[in-house]
């Protein structure tokens, strides 16, 4: 869920985002000049390694596919970098893996069993905790994590519908984010149009319901998708509604921020900003931060296109580049950044480094490769989009 850096913890989601990235690698690849970039394919029911060239953006193939369980639907990397979660939608369980340092994927014996349909993941920045967006059950499954293990936590799964309501057909949540303190959850609910919002106990990962338990989208705005700035100031909504097609924007009211009515006391509460929600293409459903500037870039994947923007650090706000979209390969439906400089470069402005977006186009079997011009915020294509063959669903990068 997700939907962040090092790179946002995003998680990255065919109908999210988030995607949680970081700019770390592993070790090994980092002394290399190399990065790492996940994919999942859908039809295939696998997932691939690609060490990611940070000079040029090219993708190698890092040793054969690994199986998930049916559906792959989403992606979630451990901070400390030596694990990876893949939920499956289909199989209603979640596949683990350890990571190599050269950024090699094993497969855990064994899945964990989740809720139905898990669209979404997220994990806490602290690497403690797992949750897990159940579309078909409206539930939160959450486990404290320990290496590529997972345990359900006291309370797990605990259900979207909040206390007082009655949902026949359930809240379908398919995102999650947690916020940069690992102190709140949010998620989005497809159905019922509304983002939940939850305490995270510190000791255990249990949720609570804050005192403002969710925040209403317009009818028919259909949230989809998720995602957190770096600084952890604001918390990003894909409405992918046929009527909506916008993304909206809340000041999340954590740590010491001035959207806090109490700047000692942060609640977890959300202040949607003016002007939003800002307008994006048809079908937005994720959202991609570049870690040392400010810009993001959202999924269109019913318009086949990127939305670029930048982002004011204060407020959140969005304001549309020129061009405002660069297209995509046919349903792209899950994005990931990769810084594509290191060690001094990094957020150096007078280098001006060139970092890489990649897009999984799930319809057409490619991942599309960009130049991402620190300078401007621009994305330009980059070679010929990857074939993958198998729908790619979900993209994670190190």
């Amino acid at each position: 869920m997700g939907m962040k850096l090092r790179f946002l913890p995003i998680l990255l989601l065919p109908v999210l985002a988030l995607s949680l990235i970081s700019c770390g690698t592993n070790t090994a690849l980092n002394n290399a000049g190399a990065g790492l970039l996940f994919v999942t394919a859908e039809a295939n029911t696998t997932i691939s390694s690609f060490v990611v060239n940070l000079n040029n953006g090219v993708l190698t193939a890092n040793g054969d596919s690994v199986g998930t369980g049916g559906g792959p639907a989403a992606i979630a990397i451990a901070p400390s970098l030596d694990a990876l979660f893949v939920a499956n939608s289909t199989a209603n369980s979640i596949s683990s893996y350890s990571i190599s340092s050269f950024g090699g994927l094993t497969e855990i014996s064994g899945t964990t069993p989740v809720g139905t349909t898990p669209m979404g993941l997220a994990i806490d920045p602290a690497g403690k905790f797992l949750f897990v967006a159940n579309e078909g059950s409206s539930s939160i499954s959450v486990f404290s994590i320990s290496g590529t293990t997972l345990t359900a936590v006291p309370g797990s799964p605990f259900t979207t519908v909040p206390v007082g309501y009655t949902f026949p057909d359930g809240t379908l949540p398919v995102a999650v984010a947690v916020s940069n303190t690992g102190s709140f959850l949010y998620v989005a609910n497809q159905l019922t149009n509304f983002v939940s919002a939850f305490g995270i106990n510190p000791g255990n990962g249990a949720l609570t319901p804050l005192p403002i338990p969710f925040y209403t989208e317009v009818q028919g705005s259909s949230p989809s998708g998720l995602g957190i700035s770096p600084n952890g100031g604001s918390l990003y909504v894909m409405n992918a509604g046929a009527n909506s097609n916008n993304v909206s924007v809340f000041n999340i009211c954590d740590n010491v921020v001035t959207s806090c009515i109490n700047q000692s006391s942060p609640n977890g509460q959300l202040t949607e900003i003016a002007g939003s929600p800002f307008s994006a293409g048809q079908g937005p459903v994720a959202i991609a931060f570049d870690p040392n500037y400010n810009f993001a870039y959202v999924v269109d994947k019913t318009s086949n296109q990127i939305s670029q923007y930048s982002y004011s650090t204060g407020s959140g706000a969005l304001t549309p580049l020129s061009p405002v979209t660069i297209s995509a390969g046919v349903t792209p439906v899950s994005i990931a950044v990769r810084v594509g400089a290191t060690g001094s470069n990094i957020g150096n402005t007078t280098t001006n480094p060139t970092d890489w977006v990649y897009v999984a186009n799930s319809g057409a079997s490619t991942i599309s490769i960009y130049t991402l011009t620190t300078t401007t915020g621009l994305l330009n294509v980059s070679g010929l989009p990857y074939t993958t063959f198998g729908q790619p669903s979900a993209l994670g990068a190190r």
